[in-house]
């Protein structure tokens, strides 16, 4: 049956909520398989059930969701382990387990869109948006020309890389400041336990949100405090110091009852040059005691969980500080692999000569890759500093 119905997997690979399968049914018979596993609860069969008719059932035993959205296409709705997947693709393989995987690489970057704002942005790049911007680069007659068009390319090289990716904001802090209530406050249910004992968090509590339509992972750390009682408490405030390293902005949680103390500063002492940092005044509906953060840390959002105050507009700073300028519809953007090339072209571009090199070995590339966003920094290298005779840039 594996010639006669093709099964593409619609959602990402991984555990999830909802799978999304699509059966492409080359002949109009084949439609008789999909009715020989899938029973709907209103007894109408899937080949013939309207298109946009939505159908619940059982499919083996498992409840599904059968839609039909074309003349011979339907999608399947399952749970979304990698069990039920493969329950499904082998009713339509020979090995049973083979899904389809879209050819185009762009289709791939598509299908691990986790918002629909993202979704957008690459779908734009799948009408021609990357393509067209990369031929244009190929054309360039100058050096200022190309360099021109470079940085037009990589002025949006950091949204690119999260329209897949997560920001990674981390709320860091003594104990018993109310960095988990903050979580919850955000993420508008109780992800973290709040107790009034400090040592409560002994690991890293993330929660995935969607802010602005941009993906963001939370992560409510260890209470960092330098007598930590035990080993355990320590190891998460080990790994509350790690997550510091890798985080995009850091949410600096301090009780405006205690106000900024020497265990601020220590934990302040861990976050990267560089890295963006909030200071967050928790428990703002209880009295004002002892002094602020320093100056130099950076903004101070005033917030209380217990009145819900001071959330929203300690989000749409996040969102201005991680995306201050957000790449308008129909922008091209470098995906995956295009900012290294992007950077490796802005190295090698010296001269005249350079950029008519570079040029021209872009132009061949695109001819064999139209979309080169799988490749990595090291097969561009490779590519560009043949094309130098071995020459390094």
């Amino acid at each position: 049956m594996s010639d006669l119905i093709r099964v593409t997997r619609l959602t990402p690979p991984g555990r999830g909520a909802v799978a999304v399968l699509r059966l492409e049914c080359s002949h109009p018979s084949a439609a008789t398989a999909i009715d020989a596993a899938f029973i709907s609860a209103s007894g109408l069969p899937a080949s013939a059930a309207p298109p946009g008719r939505l159908l619940y059932g059982s499919w083996h035993g498992e409840d599904v969701i059968v839609v039909r959205t074309g003349t011979q296409i339907w999608e399947v709705q399952c749970h979304g382990g990698e069990a039920a997947v493969r329950r499904i693709a082998a009713e339509f393989s020979a090995d049973g387990a083979a899904v389809a995987v879209p050819e185009d690489p762009l289709e791939r970057f598509l299908l691990q869109a986790p918002t629909p704002r993202t979704a957008r942005l690459i779908h734009a790049q799948m009408n021609g948006r990357l393509h067209d911007a990369l031929v244009r680069l190929a054309d360039s007659r100058t050096v200022d020309d190309m360099r021109r068009r470079l940085e037009m390319l990589l002025r949006f090289e950091t949204a690119a890389r999260h329209l897949i990716v997560p920001w990674q904001v981390v709320i860091a802090g003594p104990p018993n400041v109310g960095k988990s209530s903050l979580l919850n406050a955000v993420a508008g249910y109780e992800r973290s336990i709040v107790f009034d004992q400090p040592g409560t968090t002994r690991d890293a509590v993330t929660t995935r949100l969607v802010l602005d339509g941009w993906p963001f992972c939370f992560a409510d750390t260890a209470g960092m405090r330098s007598d930590a009682p035990d080993a355990v408490e320590a190891r998460g405030i080990r790994h509350a110091q790690n997550l510091l390293q890798s985080a995009d902005l850091v949410l600096s949680a301090f009780d405006q009852t205690v106000g900024w103390t020497s265990e601020h500063d220590r934990v302040v002492q861990h976050i990267p040059s560089g890295t963006p940092c909030i200071a967050v005044r928790c428990r703002a509906d209880l009295p004002q005691r002892g002094p602020g953060p320093p100056d130099e840390l950076g903004p101070v959002m005033v917030t209380s969980a217990a009145e819900s105050t001071g959330i929203d507009a300690l989000i749409e700073r996040i969102t201005a500080i991680l995306i201050p300028d957000p790449p308008p519809p129909g922008t091209p953007l470098p995906l995956g692999g295009i900012a290294d090339l992007c950077r490796i072209l802005r190295r090698q571009i010296r001269t005249a000569d350079d950029s008519v090199r570079c040029a021209a070995v872009l132009s061949d590339l695109l001819k064999m890759w139209p979309d080169p966003v799988e490749m990595t920094a090291a097969d561009f290298e490779r590519i560009f500093l043949d094309s130098a005779g071995g020459k390094s840039a």
